[in-house]
């Protein structure tokens, strides 16, 4: 099953069918999954760098925010099926190593909490 990204902001029945592939086959999903996160931080962007741009008021409304909201959507949408910022490669490469077993991680030093605890004066209660 081939899914594509959504066509635009509003496509739910891409987004249930992504849900659906992920579940079958989580490999094959992680392209389209890292191209639509990187579709919403776009989004996020967006809205953000409109903020800081003086509004008008003579075309300002509610309506005409919400209009914008949806063309900022839709403009998120294809800037990350164009290529975006590169996100999308990045976020695929992070996803595809979650699969590896964690590294253990080693401290110079390891200290039990326990005796850190005790050392304060605090009491260790046994579960």
């Amino acid at each position: 099953m081939k899914i594509d990204s959504p066509s635009s902001w509003y496509d739910f029945n891409s987004l249930a069918g992504l849900k659906a592939q992920a579940g079958a086959r989580p490999d094959d999903a992680t392209k389209s999954v890292a191209q639509q996160f990187e579709s919403l931080f776009l989004n996020i962007m967006l809205k953000e760098m409109r903020k800081t741009v003086g509004r008008s008021e003579l075309l300002g409304s509610d309506a005409m925010d919400t209009y914008q909201q949806m063309f900022d959507q839709q403009i998120a949408v294809g800037m990350a099926k164009a290529g975006g910022i590169g996100l999308a490669p990045f976020i695929e490469r992070q996803l595809q190593k979650g699969d590896a077993p964690p590294a253990k991680r080693t401290a110079p030093f390891e200290i039990a909490t326990d005796s850190i605890l005790q050392r304060r004066g605090l009491e260790i209660r046994k579960r």
